[in-house]
């Protein structure tokens, strides 16, 4: 037993190191449960009437499970659970141990939720995996362990008490393929009916603990509006990140102060500003500037992001510092125009997003630096107007870009 519990979280985890999370989001949580179960068992009680069914009824504790939600929407997770049973016919119990997969039906069904009902969510899993069961028939005293597949589906209700805690109550129906859980093997019961398996109704009520909440996000505190609304979520450069900006450009401060001595001086005359506004972003080292007549300037970043990636590389940052220097000394523009854009790998949606981070997280970093907001317009285009062939790595490389027009 121990070694298949061993090999189900195993799989739980290897799974989930696989999959791309999001930096600024945690994912993981544990529980534990415990409530009461009525098991349908071969031999069936002879016992009738409503108040015999609460004697029939066994409990079901400690029931612990592990889960890593990938999103609002789902999840999987694996689960031990000890349930007994006590009729007049048999005694047992069995330690199931299951995989499951997890949807928030309350998330997909309401995308944006606030308030009280932010707080209550409802799940639906299903699952299956082995129970290992040992009885004990009433009449002969014969016992049996034995181990059956066995198949879950339930239904729970959790609600919110803080971002690390929530209380969950469910109701779950477990089915067991083979029908000797009572201590009778047989295809018949005692009214001559066919039986297949047995099976169990159980309700617990218990408590999940989300891992990770005291640095980061939890996903299964987030809406579904909430979690695809990243670019004011996840995109800001954050004060540490700003600071660490700042200590990588002290090699850059010489330069820095050369070019604002010679922008001070520039000629108030307007058409002498735009000419100079063009020579200065064409003397920043590794920016491509193309003059696309009188009114625009477009600057190529020659630094493009990694695979997957929005996040600024230290020699981008270099080359924003000095075009934020210049903008702000020049004031012969009036907008600017940063476009994201993707290479080929990838579904349309996916592309379209990440280009618009990329525009997003250049405007912010141009932001901290000096320029006004209300200046600057982002735009995505994912793997649209490529610049180089997306079947060669160093084409999908130049692809994956950030663009930025100067309107004068």
């Amino acid at each position: 037993m121990k070694r298949i519990l061993l090999i189900m979280f195993l799989v739980i985890s290897v799974l989930a190191s696989n999959l791309r999370a999001q930096d600024t989001l945690s994912h993981w949580s544990i529980g534990a449960k415990g409530g009461l179960d009525y098991f349908r068992v071969t031999p069936v009680s002879t016992k009738t009437g409503f108040s015999n069914y609460i004697d029939d009824m066994g409990w079901t504790f400690p029931g612990v499970f592990l889960e890593y939600t990938i999103n609002p929407l789902v999840g999987f997770g694996g689960s031990i659970d000890y349930l007994t049973f006590d009729r007049n016919t048999a005694k047992g119990n069995t330690l199931d141990f299951s995989l499951f997969g997890s949807v928030n039906l309350a998330n997909l069904l309401t995308p944006k939720r606030d308030g009280f009902w932010g707080k209550v969510d409802v799940y639906g899993n299903w699952g299956g995996g082995l129970g290992f069961y040992s009885n004990r028939l009433v009449s002969t005293g014969e016992k049996h362990s034995l181990m059956s597949p066995l198949v879950t589906s339930a239904l729970s209700l959790e609600y919110k008490i803080s971002d690390a805690w929530a209380l969950r109550t469910e109701a779950q129906y477990r089915y067991y393929f083979r029908e000797d859980l009572g201590g009778i093997s047989s295809s018949m019961n005692s009214q001559g009916g066919m039986v297949y398996g047995n099976d169990a109704f159980a309700l617990t009520i218990g408590l999940r603990y989300k891992f990770g909440t005291r640095s980061k996000k939890h996903v299964r505190n987030l809406s579904v509006g909430e979690y695809y609304n990243q670019p004011e979520k996840n995109n800001l450069v954050t004060e540490s990140r700003l600071k660490a900006i700042e200590d990588e450009n002290e090699a850059n401060k010489e330069k820095i102060q050369k070019l604002e001595a010679n922008l001070k001086a520039l000629n108030d005359e307007k058409d002498a500003n735009k000419a100079q506004l063009q020579n200065d972003l064409k003397e920043i080292p590794q920016a491509k500037v193309d003059n696309n007549g009188l009114d625009s300037t477009t600057v190529l970043l020659d630094v493009n992001f990694e695979f997957a990636s929005y996040k600024l590389q230290p020699k981008t940052r270099a080359i924003l510092d000095q075009v934020a220097l210049v903008l702000k000394v020049n004031k012969a523009w009036s907008k600017l125009v940063v476009s994201g854009y993707t290479d080929s790998i990838g579904g349309d949606k996916i592309n379209k997003n990440l280009s618009e981070e990329r525009a997003n997280v250049v405007k912010e970093y141009l932001i901290y630096k000096g320029l006004t907001a209300s200046a600057i317009i982002t735009a995505g285009f994912g793997k649209e107007n490529p610049k180089a062939s997306n079947k060669t790595k160093e084409g999908r490389y130049k692809n994956r870009r950030a663009e930025l027009v100067v309107k004068k």
